[in-house]
């Protein structure tokens, strides 16, 4: 994972340089600038009398250090993306001319075989061959389009001020040049020369399944391929791990791909993530990587969460500092990559509330369909600003676009069994039990992180009694 940005209008270099600096710990590794038809690597030794220009920070992942802008022809991308079907693509597309080691120039690549003086038309007909978390800028001398994947895995956010209209990976690279007013891109949606234009149809949650064991096997599949072709390229894969259904599942592929898992907890003493993960750890005879917190490293953490996830938010405070410290372990043990089971609530019915919709299948179809497509503006971008906060990427094999596909076909009654239901997600507990995971696991109910960690009662109980933090929440 990477950052992107660009500037259109009249801005000053140091707008450039500045929004480069914010958004250095997204790419450590290196930056590129393109601007006035030349491309800038590692340099602040470049000149702007153009009133477009794209930028970019590099974390390197697939490849070597591969810095972006990368140019073909007149086309030039900056690219925050990480394509799982790029080895079949250069196959399909017959691509044998790459200059880089970097699945971005793949979508650079594909889009070119589209081109014919049509930067719109050549990018629809391209984006439905990609796979995978993306947001790219694509800019072809006249036009430019910035678009993100499907669910919003990989973050963009826009604003204007009074010179210019900018975009970048985060929000705080478009307030240090003085844009105020910002907007978390729809994944529905593509910018196109400053302007928003819807080019996707929302997801629709329609059931369609009748046979529950064929639901089970479709979605059991889908799962061990997402996960497989998100670890291809690791040989050592961390794991956001709460000893919840959703984690354990992907454990439970990994271990079968034969990967080395690295399990990454953290929580009060006593917490319940802390015992269910050991608990499991135990069970298949993994190290568990584990950070036992108090009420002085979350009141210590507390200013600096809300900055990283940019929200003032109890909930998501609660669930950002849960994800920050987790990832930060795995920074310390050189991990550029963290898996996590984010979305399997919202495909699978598992948040309580959804139990007050059992009655009322059509307005329980209607609450899943709204947060999947909502899911990159509650959770995502405070997941991403979390984990890359340590230079670490996030990849959420459950909003896979396979998966998500067959997991919107689901009757209501194969999530939930009534409007009692406190386990909920039934149809995923049977894969886990299909994957061989021990019952007691498989059909344990879950706490969200903020609370199953003890943060959230810490926040509420201690930290709000506080002045200074009142003084911050107004």
């Amino acid at each position: 994972m990477c950052s992107i940005m660009a500037i259109h209008g009249k801005f000053k270099k140091d707008n450039i340089t500045d929004m480069l600096e914010v958004l250095k710990h997204r790419g450590p590794d290196g930056f590129g600038i393109y601007t006035d038809d030349k491309i800038y690597y590692n340099t602040s030794e470049f000149i702007v009398e153009d009133d477009f220009v794209l930028a970019h920070n590099l974390l390197s992942i697939v490849g070597e250090c591969e810095l972006q802008p990368i140019r073909c022809g007149n086309l030039i991308l900056v690219a925050n993306a990480e394509l799982y079907n790029y080895k079949d693509l250069i196959d399909k597309f017959n691509i044998n001319d790459l200059t880089t080691r970097s699945d971005c120039e793949v979508i650079l690549k594909i889009i070119e075989a589209h081109y014919e003086d049509n930067l719109y038309d050549a990018v629809i007909n391209s984006v439905r061959y990609f796979d995978g978390d993306y947001a790219f800028t694509i800019y072809d001398g006249k036009d430019y389009i910035t678009l993100r994947d499907m669910c919003g895995v990989k973050p963009i956010y826009y604003g204007r001020n009074d010179d210019f209209f900018a975009f970048a990976s985060e929000q705080k690279a478009l307030k240090k040049v003085g844009i105020r007013e910002i907007q978390n891109l729809n994944p529905r949606c593509m910018i196109m020369n400053d302007k928003i234009i819807k080019f996707r149809d929302d997801y629709i949650h329609k059931p369609e399944y009748n046979d529950y064991q064929k639901a089970v096997d479709d979605i059991t599949k889908a799962l061990i391929e997402s996960v497989e072709k998100r670890v291809e390229d690791l040989e050592r894969v961390a794991l956001l791990f709460s000893g919840g259904v959703d984690s354990t599942i992907i454990l439970k592929i990994l271990l079968n791909l034969g990967k080395k898992v690295d399990l990454y907890t953290i929580g009060v003493e006593n917490s319940q993530d802390l015992k269910s993960a050991q608990q499991i750890a135990d069970e298949f005879n993994l190290p568990l990587h584990t950070w036992i917190i108090d009420e002085k490293i979350i009141e210590d953490e507390f200013i600096s969460t809300i900055n990283t996830i940019e929200s003032q938010n109890l909930m998501k405070i609660g669930v950002g500092m849960t994800i920050k410290l987790t990832s930060h372990l795995a920074h310390l043990d050189h991990h550029r990559v963290i898996l996590s089971g984010q979305g399997a609530d919202e495909l699978f019915a598992g948040y309580n509330r959804y139990k007050r919709k059992y009655e009322t299948p059509e307005l329980l179809y209607d609450e899943l369909t709204y947060d999947l497509n909502n899911i990159y503006d509650t959770n995502l971008e405070r997941d991403d600003k979390a984990t890359m906060s340590n230079s670490v990427e996030l990849r959420v094999p459950y909003l896979d676009k396979q998966l998500i596909n067959t997991a919107i076909k689901m009757p209501y009654d194969y999530l939930l069994k009534s409007s009692d239901d406190n386990i909920r997600k039934h149809i995923l507990r049977s894969v886990a039990l299909n994957m061989g995971v021990p019952e007691e696991i498989a059909l344990r109910p879950k706490k969200a992180a903020q609370y199953a960690t003890g943060i959230d009662k810490v926040i509420r109980k201690k930290l709000l009694k506080k002045d200074e933090i009142q003084k911050l929440l107004k």
